[in-house]
């Protein structure tokens, strides 16, 4: 059983990192050198600003970090498209990274030299919880970590995620009680993106190698590992799953550029070439006529899919370029995005093709998932500051900041029908499944339902 970890009152300047960090300016952290151009085109716009300081690696480490970018040895595909990094850039990356980010280099962070814009009223109605994920004696022994990335939510009330950690675990803590279970999955090195639960309590996940979506029936325990694409025809590297009415699981296929669907009546998948080559599919959800909507996180674009006439829709972001990794419809109809690496938060009228974006306040803002709650408040998680959860009020266009208690970033939101704030501190030291409770006094439950 985990314990649950209480955040009271926000204690702001108490931020837990598990290790002592220095907070330094950007031209510090990446001083003006040969590679900072290099490093910040071909490795952080996706990577974020944060995370080569929070490794401090050898050469030979770094180097075949950027192998596995490139596709070298590595089951994923290249992620730095064939072609785009000479030989000559590669070195001055790794050299770069060594240098600043090396064995010997103090750890580090970077400050904002600003503070969060803090609403100690609405502050004072929140709670934070974090139910750490334990260590395994046997199974985590080399690694000595867990990896939490994505929260989800079963008819139970039960809270899922997956664990990314080698090896491989999806598993979900009970709220009520805190305790926690997990399932080791049938390929351990499968690495489990993201996980959706259907009607049944099925759990269905996204494999990034091998090309595979599995299931978990909770009840008996059994896995079950499907073909993304049935005909056999097609690779690629699977990302993202979302159920929708009948159970069908509609998903991403990050590497390999397509969306694809596995048909809960004939247990077959099929997928479909989305209109831009390298988009990268990334976050997936549906609207509320079931069309399909995804992020082009390469391409800076919103795709849509129409099921019934298995058309496509792009809509290009403004600010170019971009990267977006999620996106949320809200019960108008209205979609919304985060640039990440370009801290804006975007809204697509679907019915005349309007985009909108607002400037997120505070500097160095990384918008990864963004997800409307019940009243159409837009949650946006975002770890360029540390680690903060922003809620947005589009008719005030206002933000309200709710720091999170570790530094780190949370790749996903899952919002109960109460409001409380699901999410998973991907890059803490401590793992676990996080609850943010906007406002204490409307908490009915600490189950977890939609």
């Amino acid at each position: 059983m985990a314990e649950p970890v209480q955040q009271g009152e926000f204690g702001f300047t108490m931020r837990s990192s598990g290790t002592d960090v220095t907070l330094v300016s950007y031209d510090e952290l990446y001083p003006r050198e040969p590679g900072r151009a290099l490093l910040e085109k071909q490795c952080m716009y996706c990577h974020g600003k944060n995370f080569f300081p929070a490794r401090q690696l050898p050469e030979v480490t770094w180097s075949t970090f950027i192998d596995v970018m490139e596709g070298k040895g590595s089951e994923r595909g290249a992620m730095i498209p064939p072609g785009t990094l000479s030989a000559a850039d590669r070195a001055t990356i790794t050299a770069y990274l060594t240098k600043h980010f090396g064995p010997a280099a103090t750890k580090r962070g970077l400050k904002v030299d600003a503070d969060f814009p803090l609403d100690e009223a609405a502050l004072g109605k929140a709670m934070y919880v974090e139910y750490y994920v334990p260590l395994d004696a046997s199974l985590d022994a080399t690694n000595k970590q867990r990896r939490t990335q994505e929260p989800h939510f079963d008819p139970d009330g039960n809270v899922w995620y997956t664990d990314r950690s080698v090896p491989n675990r999806i598993g979900h803590v009970d709220p009520r009680t805190g305790a926690i279970k997990d399932f080791v999955l049938p390929d351990p090195k499968a690495d489990p993106h993201g996980l959706t639960v259907d009607s049944r309590g099925r759990v269905f996940w996204a494999e990034t190698v091998g090309f595979h979506l599995g299931r978990l029936d909770p009840k008996t325990g059994a896995m079950t590992r499907y073909p993304m694409d049935s005909t056999g025809q097609s690779k690629g590297r699977g990302h993202t799953p979302v159920v929708d009415s009948r159970d069908n699981v509609w998903f991403t296929v990050i590497q390999g550029d397509m969306l694809g669907k596995w048909d809960a009546k004939t247990e077959k998948a099929t997928v479909w070439k989305v209109p831009t080559q390298g988009a990268a599919p990334y976050g997936v959800t549906l609207d509320k006529d079931e069309n399909v909507w995804f992020a082009e996180f390469r391409r800076c674009k919103i795709g849509k899919f129409d099921p019934r006439t298995e058309k496509f829709t792009e809509y290009e972001a403004p600010t170019q370029p971009c990267t977006i990794r999620r996106l949320g419809v809200d019960s108008k109809g209205m979609v919304w995005y985060g640039g990440f690496n370009n801290g804006k938060l975007g809204k697509i009228d679907p019915r005349t093709g309007k985009i909108v974006e607002y400037d997120i306040p505070m500097p160095f803002a990384e918008p990864y998932d963004v997800w409307p709650d019940r009243d159409d408040k837009i949650w946006i998680s975002d770890g360029g500051q540390g680690g903060t959860l922003i809620r947005f009020d589009p008719q005030a266009e206002t933000f309200t900041y709710f720091p999170t208690p570790q530094r780190t970033d949370q790749p996903k939101l899952a919002i109960t029908r109460d409001g409380a704030v699901w999410y998973t501190p991907r890059s803490s030291s401590k793992a676990a499944a996080g609850v943010l409770y906007p406002d204490v006094g409307k908490m009915t439950t600490p189950a977890a339902y939609y």
